[in-house]
């Protein structure tokens, strides 16, 4: 039947040592058993219909255990009996050869992706089904023919299974093209995901950037309720382009003024998800201009829309941005728009303030903390920053359940986040599961989030939060703060205006700093320690036009509002 096809890719993968075990079910459910029994022929064992008999495991589930080559692609069929006439139809969407790589093979495969000592386990299908009973089976295909693909191979890592960039490998079933593919088995519900090149998070590899026509929190986003495929180009929300891409020119620039901190830097540089910014690896060093703190570079760089990120570098440290990644749609020569580094908000840095303390308290009274007191804060303004540079916390006196920690922090913009548990494990971060509620969160580019906070002022204050959520925590009485938070009860009115402006906080705290700046960041008032509950101020003092109103509260909640002057 097929003998003569396959004799060629049966002996290629007998040509390795066996090195792995995996184990095959199928679900018979619906099936007259045959008196011979059930069988499994493939690439492992010469495709011989009556030499690898199932057994029956419980109800109508069938098994056994193989011996199959690691790191390369297992084909079979499942069969009723033990002669190639009882063999099951495969559905077109499991099959080798299908629509997404152009192949004509009607088998199933399974790619077999370690030699650990571990075993793979094939779910149980139904026989001549998609999938097993009661999930969907959901076919991943990436084209990484605009890519060089890594020794590390190609991953796909999200909430279906558990956001490890190593853990799962998507095969290239045919060696002359580039598409690399994954079959899913999946309850109904949705999902975010994305494709790496590679096997981590961190350069050399590639995660992905998700243009914003088709993003999903900073990924890939599916809603499962039936047997489906998807197929992108790697980065692209679409088919990879068959004609050549325009390619234009971009400057690059950046306000490096509130990082500065202890004299300068080695070098700033930019990265992210092109190879002329060298796909989140190396990077590409900016000039510093003039005697301003502004740094920037002119790249020639593909159309279109890209990710990515400054970053600089100080005594053999690298820090990150602590934003979400930058979105460029490049289609023609271009000036990147002046920012701060560690914001988005157009315009020059203003100038930060002296470095200040800050405490950092969280509430784990909703959890169990971590049993050797292990409750850290990292962010990206230690040295080294995040994990490397992890500050533990101590509990907070009379309030079982709080941890806190006061940093004198230098920069005016930080990122940071609460960890319960071993630092070097990100299971042990923050992880914000209700994605309803982030409002006090920026992803960071790799299916994270990072709590923001911007200094206006020197006066110290305090960030505290339940973790895990952007629930304030009451610094002052065992409790929640629930519904007093600055993001969701600051007013501004009349606006527009053409003469008095009224801001209501309504927000409980003790003081607020207004900073109100042009769209070019620079600042046009400023009202510091302000103790009431309302601040009024007269529009017609400051320029006509769009201004931001930025207000930050003595808790470290920050918001920035937009006024129009007349």
């Amino acid at each position: 039947m097929k003998k003569i096809l396959l004799l060629g890719i049966t002996l290629g993968l007998f040509s390795g040592v066996y090195a792995k075990k995996v184990k095959v079910s199928v679900d018979m459910t619906g099936q007259t058993v045959s008196a011979n029994g059930v069988h499994v022929a493939g690439s492992f064992q010469g495709w011989n219909p009556g030499s690898t008999p199932l057994t029956l495991e419980s109800g109508n589930i069938y098994s056994t255990f193989i011996d199959a080559p690691a790191n390369q692609v297992m084909q079979f069929k499942f069969i009723n009996g033990n002669t190639w006439g009882n063999a099951e139809g495969v559905p077109a969407l499991n099959q080798v050869g299908y629509q997404t790589n152009g192949g004509q093979n009607d088998n199933r495969w399974f790619y077999v992706d370690s030699i650990a000592n571990d075993t793979s386990v094939i779910p149980a299908i139904v026989f001549s089904g998609n999938a097993p009973a009661g999930k969907f089976a959901v076919r991943f295909a990436v084209d990484m023919q605009l890519q060089t693909v890594g020794s590390n191979g190609v991953h796909i890592a999200g909430s279906l299974q558990g956001w490890n960039p190593a853990s799962t490998s998507m095969a290239n079933l045919f060696n002359n093209n580039k598409v690399y593919e994954w079959i899913a088995y999946l309850d109904s519900g949705s999902y975010e995901y994305k494709f790496v090149n590679g096997n981590s998070w961190n350069s050399p590899s590639e995660p992905e950037n998700i243009p914003s026509t088709c993003n999903v929190n900073g990924n890939r986003g599916i809603s499962v309720n039936s047997n489906t495929s998807t197929k992108v180009c790697f980065g692209s929300c679409t088919s990879c382009p068959t004609a050549p891409i325009p390619v234009y020119k971009a400057n690059f620039i950046i306000d490096m003024l509130n990082n500065d901190c202890n004299g300068g830097f080695d070098s700033v540089s930019v990265a992210g998800g092109r190879s002329q910014i060298t796909n989140w690896g190396n990077g590409v060093k900016l000039n510093k201009i003039g005697n301003t703190s502004f740094y920037g570079v002119s790249l020639d760089m593909d159309s279109g829309e890209f990710e990515f990120k400054f970053r600089f570098h100080k005594n053999g440290n690298t820090n990150w941005e602590g934003i979400a990644n930058r979105k460029w749609i490049l289609s023609s020569n271009d000036t990147l728009d002046l920012t701060c580094f560690n914001s988005s908000t157009p315009g020059a840095c203003i100038p930060k303030p002296a470095p200040s303390n800050v405490t950092f308290m969280v509430d784990l009274s909703n959890e169990t903390p971590d049993g050797q007191g292990r409750i850290y804060l990292i962010g990206n303004f230690t040295t080294p920053n995040w994990q490397g540079g992890a500050i533990r916390l101590s509990p907070v006196a009379g309030k079982p359940g709080f941890f806190s920690t006061t940093v004198n922090i230098c920069p005016s913009t930080i990122a940071y986040k609460f960890m319960n548990g071993d630092s070097s494990l990100t299971a042990s971060e923050e992880n914000f599961s209700d994605s309803t509620k982030r409002e006090c969160v920026t992803p960071n580019g790799i299916g994270g989030f990072n709590r923001t906070y911007t200094r206006t002022s020197a006066n110290p204050v305090t960030l505290a939060y339940v973790f895990s959520t952007c629930t304030l925590a009451d610094t002052t009485t065992t409790g929640i703060l629930e519904s007093n938070s600055l993001i969701n009860n600051v007013k501004l009115y009349p606006n527009p205006s053409n003469g008095i402006v009224n801001i209501e906080f309504n927000d409980l705290a003790k003081s607020h700093d207004i900073l109100i700046m042009d769209l070019a960041g620079k600042r046009i008032a400023n009202y510091t320690g302000v103790t009431d509950d309302k601040l009024t101020f007269n529009s017609n003092e400051l320029s006509k036009g769009m201004l931001f109103v930025n207000i930050t509260n003595n808790r470290g909640e920050s918001k920035t509002l937009k006024l129009i002057v007349q």
